[in-house]
């Protein structure tokens, strides 16, 4: 249902290896779950006079975590990103009956696996932002 809320099983993480995005983007398989930090450096500027402390945003630091499911045929792509020397694009849909809202930039990709005797094999990572990141529409 367009512009309710919504479930997140809908959500997607597509990914461009290059860092090109655009046509090269491609969903990353096996993903569970992503989030989006979009913390704002704080200075303080507090005066002689003021009574109490305030402080001035500054620029967002634009960073998250991606996490899903190890499966041999797609896991691969994923870690030949995360060690590569390239910035990938990463395009965050929350909802991909509606792609065309999105988080979208260029980000720096850190992964790691872990394998449990008593559950899923599962993948994670850390991201942060290597370019510009926006929010489209």
């Amino acid at each position: 249902m367009a512009g309710g809320r919504i479930h997140g099983k809908n959500g997607q993480i597509k990914m461009d290896p290059t860092g090109a995005g655009g046509a090269g983007l491609i969903m990353v398989a096996d993903m569970s779950e992503w989030t989006l930090d979009m913390a704002k450096d704080r200075v303080e500027v507090t005066a002689f006079g003021d009574t109490n402390k305030q402080r001035v945003a500054g620029l967002p630091d634009y960073s998250g975590t991606v996490a899903g499911w190890w499966n041999s045929a797609s896991s691969p792509t994923f870690f030949d990103a995360v060690l590569g020397d390239v910035a990938v694009m990463l395009d965050l849909i929350p909802d991909s009956t509606e792609p065309t809202y999105l988080f979208e930039g260029k980000a720096n990709l850190d992964g790691s696996v872990n394998c449990s005797a008593t559950g899923a094999v599962s993948i994670s990572g850390k991201w942060d932002a290597a370019g510009n990141w926006s929010m489209k529409p």
